[in-house]
């Protein structure tokens, strides 16, 4: 009991010793508010990916040289754990905006061909899509996103925009089938209605092809590089632009994209669909393909910001390193200040155990005092985040966080069990192992040194 009293005079004795109470909790919350962030960020994007990624994908090593890809897919939906496959075709291609701001540049895009009416139906492109505005003529937004892509909807924004210019119907009008551009490239130089025009390499006759669409509107993923540079167009409208029907007969495309059932999207239940359609495609005899997870496809992406966010905890790890080195420092001044009072206790029949005991205790209250402040500061900092970068844009003007950089709305926050538990138990083994030093030290002081000159 005396042993705790005299610890807690010593405690509240000194402000020093407080020094490494702020250095522990500052550690933590530091790394608590940082790590949270990344893993908000890794889970964002990982989100995003996986919303517009399909669970498996069967992909031609070819370009666009999956043979008969509706007979693959009657394959690989026989396959147990299989919900759907259907093929896609994706390829680069040169954009040209003929529309009113358009201009003569050519520029890179990324097509991806599906079967709308499916995607509509079974996945988030309903979810994605708009009709967009145009500042000269009001563009009515149709209540089925599937009118986007019929003639009617074409026609009915083509007449609106000749209206609005004043143009006399010379003949009848014809519309292009319908395309839909990412949010970035629609927000910045392209309308509903305009013409494009795409070219690309045809895998029938090996040679450039192009064709002309009418932009019927927008989708925005979240993922900065499809809402930028993607496009997507209907398969019956691909098939006569790219020539997806080769001189035998037989219909190509990219690949499969394939959707498991309920309780298989683990990564080890789409690990075993996975080896399932290998299997049947290997026994089918269906030669230059390979079998893809969502996260096999996007794994180098994934890889890199799991390597970020270790590397980022590992260099800000050193400040752990630093709290135990301050209560080491702390603690040794302790000793060296109250040797007089070890002499004496010592004297008194304090026994070297009971003075080491003393000093582990402080240390022991430093640490898990400034731990546990810690803990509390990181986590509500971390919730209140968004509030707090608002609140700075609002009193300061300065923007902490551009949504144009980040592609996001928010800061992005998420704990993990076990991020926080490499936060905490580090820091107490640390700073505790810290604090074991300086106690050793009181404990081995002769008594009779101590009291030389007293």
């Amino acid at each position: 009991m005396h042993l705790g009293f005299i610890a807690r005079k010593y405690l509240f004795s000194r402000v020093i010793a407080f020094a490494a109470l702020v250095v522990v909790a500052s550690s933590v919350a530091l790394l608590i508010v940082i790590v949270s962030v990344m893993e908000g960020f890794r889970s964002e994007l990982q989100g995003r990916i996986r919303s517009t990624s399909s669970d498996l994908k069967v992909e031609g090593t070819r370009y666009i040289g999956l043979r008969e890809p509706e007979a693959v897919a009657e394959i690989v939906s026989r396959v147990a754990g299989v919900r759907s496959a259907e093929p896609y075709v994706e390829t680069l291609v040169l954009f040209r905006n003929e529309g009113v701001l358009g201009g003569e540049e050519l520029e890179h895009r990324f097509l991806r061909v599906v079967d709308v009416d499916r995607e509509l139906r079974e996945r988030e492109l309903a979810e994605w899509i708009r009709a967009g505005r145009n500042p000269e003529i009001p563009i009515p937004s149709p209540e089925d996103p599937r009118d986007l892509f019929r003639p009617e909807w074409l026609k009915l924004v083509r007449r609106l925009r000749r209206a609005a210019a004043e143009k006399p119907a010379e003949k009848p009008l014809e519309v292009p089938p319908a395309i839909l551009v990412g949010a970035e490239a629609f927000r910045r130089y392209v309308l509903p209605g305009d013409t494009v025009q795409l070219t690309a390499f045809s895998p029938s006759t090996q040679t450039p092809r192009t064709g002309e669409f009418t932009v019927a509107g927008y989708f925005k993923t979240g993922i900065y590089e499809l809402d930028s540079l993607g496009l997507i167009l209907d398969r019956a409208a691909a098939r006569g632009f790219l020539g997806l029907v080769l001189p035998d007969g037989r219909e190509t495309a990219s690949g499969l994209r394939i959707e498991v059932e309920p309780g298989r999207s683990s990564e080890e239940g789409l690990r075993e669909v996975q080896e399932a359609v290998r299997a049947a495609l290997d026994q089918a005899g269906v030669p230059f393909v390979r079998v893809l997870t969502w996260r096999d496809e996007k794994s180098s992406l994934l890889d890199a910001v799991r390597t970020e966010k270790f590397l980022m905890s590992f260099i800000l790890g050193v400040i752990i390193l630093f709290s135990g080195l301050m209560m080491f420092i702390i603690l040794t001044l302790l000793v060296v200040e109250k040797t007089r009072d070890l002499g004496v206790l010592q004297s008194l029949g304090v026994t070297p155990r009971g003075i080491q005991a003393i000093f582990v205790r402080i240390g022991a209250a430093l640490c898990l005092g400034g731990t546990a402040i810690g803990v509390a500061y990181g986590l509500g900092f971390a919730f209140g985040v968004n509030t707090i970068q608002r609140w700075i844009t609002l009193l300061t003007g300065l923007e902490v966080f551009p949504r144009n950089v980040y592609y996001l709305d928010r800061i992005p926050v998420r704990f993990e069990v076990l991020d926080l538990a490499l936060i905490i138990a580090p820091t107490v083994l640390v700073s505790f192992l810290g604090a074991q030093i300086p106690a050793l030290r009181a404990a081995r002081k002769d008594p009779v040194v101590a009291l030389r000159y007293e």
